[in-house]
């Protein structure tokens, strides 16, 4: 407890000498080089004082905003205080929802398969399995912290039942990020429709009504547009169509090593930009199998199916930097538990192996700038969706004998 205490003050450290520079005292203090993303959003909610265009707003390394309008207008508290003390808030209530959401995935976890081991394994190692992805979103003051709790507690109180709290957080999500939507699929499968119904009624407010009361809807729309053309538009469309577009050294070119999605993976690796088709292709197998598995409910795999979809929701998106496998916590937390519980000890074995796979790549290769062109995390990755996917068809088995 005392090293990660430790760990967390200096990384604290790290995160707002990243936003600086400053000047305290007479002296100078923090980051010449900038690379700091907390800076660009509180430079979003500067423009919304100021009713200025949020998507010009830029830190002073000149990178622009990329999200949609309500989270701008999130930001405008931060706004209003200095950086240093704006960027050290913003890390002390990232490292509160990062240990929010390991809590919520082991109480999810351990419930739904009556876990019996030492709990302390199941809250030490997911979170050191993506440290690295950890450690990137909270020194750079990326969102992804609030996305993870977002997500996650959408999943963990739909889970519960809970249908109204589950849907407005998992609607927080996809208004930050827009990606996570692909998951309401599962929702729709398993024709959870108060869910969905809350998800969508409170997406549309988060997208439509919340941003046109402070912006007006008319500037709203202009905005949402505004952010379709420069930003969701592109990131669909083939790399040399969106080469021109100013985002693209920050945001949309594949040839990013950080970027870990599946399609830019395999556009890195063959060279050819149309590699990104068999991503897609791939990405809709991975789906075909995921619902084949998981054809009927049993309480025994269900865990693994929405953990595998979860895998797949990270992996298929265009972008998919490496910070976003933070979002692995829930899935990793599902493995581990059957790599020390499951009562069949082939399924123990392939829940073994993939986190020993995925913690070779993760945390032996994720680290490296060089290493990451080759996509060490999305491939890891995908061994543990195939493992899940294990799991799951041994859960079902397992619950078809007992019926």
């Amino acid at each position: 407890m005392a090293i990660a205490l430790i760990f967390i003050v200096i990384l604290g450290i790290s995160t707002v000498y990243r936003a600086g520079p400053y000047t305290i005292g007479g002296k100078h203090w923090g980051s010449r080089v900038h690379r700091c993303d907390f800076t660009v959003d509180t430079a979003a909610g500067r423009a919304v004082l100021d009713g200025a265009d949020i998507y010009q707003a830029h830190n002073i390394r000149g990178w622009y905003y990329i999200y949609p309008p309500l989270f701008a207008i999130g930001m405008v508290p931060f706004a209003l205080v200095p950086t240093f003390w704006a960027s050290l808030a913003w890390y002390i209530l990232s490292v509160v929802l990062v240990a929010r959401t390991v809590r919520m995935c082991v109480t999810l976890v351990s419930g739904a398969l009556d876990f019996n081991g030492d709990l302390l394994w199941l809250y030490a190692l997911p979170p050191l399995l993506v440290l690295f992805p950890l450690m990137s979103a909270l020194a750079r003051g990326q969102t992804s912290p609030v996305l993870l709790w977002l997500v996650t507690a959408g999943l963990f109180y739909g889970w519960k039942g809970h249908d109204w709290r589950g849907g407005i957080c998992f609607a927080g999500g996809i208004v930050l990020k827009v990606f996570p939507v692909v998951l309401l699929a599962y929702f729709v499968w398993r024709k959870r429709w108060r869910f969905v119904l809350v998800t969508l009624t409170a997406t549309a407010i988060g997208a439509f009504i919340i941003p046109a009361a402070v912006f007006g809807w008319q500037r709203n729309v202009d905005y949402l547009r505004e952010w379709v053309d420069v930003i969701g538009k592109p990131a669909l469309e083939a790399e040399s169509e969106r080469a021109d577009n100013p985002l693209y050294g920050q945001l949309l070119s594949s040839q990013l090593p950080r970027n870990q999605s599946l399609s830019a993976v395999l556009t890195r690796l063959t060279g050819n930009a149309q590699a990104r088709w068999a991503g897609i292709g791939f990405g809709v197998i991975m789906a075909g199998i995921i619902l084949v598995v998981g054809g009927k409910i049993h309480p025994g795999s269900e865990i693994h199916i929405l953990s595998a979809a979860v895998v797949w929701m990270v992996l298929i998106p265009p972008v998919s930097w490496a910070h976003y496998f933070m979002l692995l916590l829930l899935p990793l937390t599902a493995l581990v538990t059957a790599a020390i519980e499951s009562a069949r000890e082939p399924v123990r074995n392939v829940a073994r192996g993939a986190l020993a796979f995925f913690a070779l790549l993760a945390l032996g290769l994720s680290g490296s700038r060089a290493a990451q062109a080759y996509g060490p995390l999305c491939w890891g990755t995908l061994a543990l969706w195939a493992a899940l996917v294990v799991c799951a068809r041994a859960g079902r088995a397992s619950s078809i004998q007992r019926e």
